[in-house]
Formats: structure tokens, sequence, C-alpha cells
């Protein structure tokens, strides 16, 4: 099995960083703007880049933590688990982000790879500016990706 992973710190306090990850308006301004489901325990969540895309299951959430199962979307995606786990700091919060349970590594793995390291500059642009980078208005980093 193949994971994603990625860290990055932000400003913002652990209940300002939770709204980012368990509303569809927090969600809308980092990921994607086509933003729509329940954010509850149970829910699902669509995430559409130009009218399509996965939809993950609400599997956990806590004070700190989120998860999501792919229950809808690229073959790829489907089972595998993402992870958000916030850990407070001195003037800080760590979130740390996983996509785990990869079948194998491959050319989309990589790509999803960069992608995500992408949204999640996304999102702490969004937690410390007030503004991010949600598709369409994300960085490509392939020719129309």
């Amino acid at each position: 099995m193949a994971n994603i992973t990625h860290q990055i710190g932000v400003t913002a306090n652990p209940v300002v960083v939770m709204q980012a990850l368990t509303t569809i308006e927090g969600l809308s301004n980092w990921w994607t703007n086509e933003t729509s489901g329940s954010t509850e325990n149970g829910g699902i969540i669509k995430f559409a880049f130009n009218g399509d895309g996965p939809e993950m299951k609400v599997t956990n959430v806590t004070d700190h933590q989120v998860e999501w199962e792919c229950v809808s979307g690229p073959d790829e995606w489907l089972g595998t688990h993402f992870v958000f786990k916030l850990e407070p700091a001195d003037v800080q919060t760590r979130i740390f982000f996983s996509h785990n349970n990869w079948k194998e590594e491959s050319p989309f793995h990589y790509h999803c790879s960069m992608k995500w390291a992408a949204f999640m500059l996304s999102l702490k642009n969004y937690l410390d500016t007030g503004k991010g980078n949600a598709f369409p208005n994300d960085i490509a980093i392939e020719e129309n990706c």
C-alpha cells in the first residue's frame, strides 16, 4: 500500500482550522468551489471539478481530527482514506494530512501527491490570509490540471 502525506503549519487556532475542514463553506475556499453535501459523521461530501469529482463519506470527526473514505470517484481513490490531524503548537496549529491505502504508486499517485501539496498550501493561505486557491483557481501542475 502507498500513502501520500504532508504537513503544514498555520496561524489559525484549531477551532478555525476545523471549520475549514468540516463546513462546506470552509472546504469550498481551499479545495474546490464546487463542494456540496453533509460534513457530519456519516455524511457524504461531493467535491466536483467542472461538474465531476469524488464523493467522500465522513467517517470520523473529533475536535482535532477529520477522516473521510472515498466512496465514489477515480478507481485509484475508491476505498482510500483521508485524514487531517491537528496538533496545536506555541504559535501555530500543525496540520498532518494523509491520503492512505493506495493500491500502488503510479503516475496518478504521483500527480495526486503534488496536487495535494498544492491544496495544502491553498488551505494554509486560506487560514493565514482568508484567501485560498480553490479549484478553479488552484495551481496547475500539468497542462489542463
